[in-house]
């Protein structure tokens, strides 16, 4: 019975994503998603609170469950690779819901999703910040999830068909690896401040 029961919620959350990409998530009601997926309303509620939470299993399901258990084997490159594989796998759909916003925004979910991880990177892995320098170790985190969110963002909304996922990741690589001194050197810098 409980593999009749994982068939129906993935079912359930497939049907979701083939209405997205179809449909405005602001348009897509649990009765559609019902009716394409073949089954009564209340089959949903036995699942799902609404739609929001299907957006949030699928990001769970599809890419960080995966990608968790790579960080957790420490192949944390391997899993940056993955979670830009999976989206990439599902283009259309993610850059649709990136268009969600507000209180359940998919960003937020995505945010979320990638701060667990660098903390489980991190439980792995110590980062070298010292008590008392510019920022703390919570900040450090917060911030790198923020600038990965921010790059597949822009990834998948503006160049997912002209960059592929491994260019993606080189390119993220590279930003987080190289300041803008690197790139255009100090006496530069110095001359743009001034």
């Amino acid at each position: 019975m409980e593999r009749k029961g994982e068939m129906t919620k993935a079912l359930l959350g497939q049907k979701f994503k083939e209405l997205v990409v179809k449909k405005s998530f602001d348009k897509i009601t649990i009765k559609m998603i019902t009716d394409e997926a073949g089954v009564i309303r209340p089959t949903f509620y036995n699942y799902f609170r609404d739609k929001y939470e299907v957006m949030e299993w699928l990001l769970w399901e599809d890419v960080f469950s995966s990608a968790t258990e790579l960080v957790k084997m420490n192949m944390a490159r391997s899993a940056l690779e993955m979670i830009f594989k999976k989206i990439a796998a599902d283009k259309e759909y993610y850059a649709r819901v990136f268009e969600v916003k507000g209180q359940n925004s998919f960003e937020d979910m995505l945010y979320h999703n990638i701060c667990n991880l660098v903390h489980v990177v991190v439980e792995r892995n110590p980062i070298h910040i010292k008590e008392g320098e510019i920022i703390s170790k919570e900040t450090f985190l917060q911030y790198e999830a923020m600038t990965l969110v921010n790059g597949i963002k822009y990834w998948i909304s503006k160049h997912r068909n002209e960059i592929s996922a491994e260019e993606a990741v080189k390119f993220y690589e590279f930003l987080v690896s190289h300041s803008l001194i690197d790139i255009i050197g100090q006496d530069t810098m110095d001359k743009v401040i001034n």
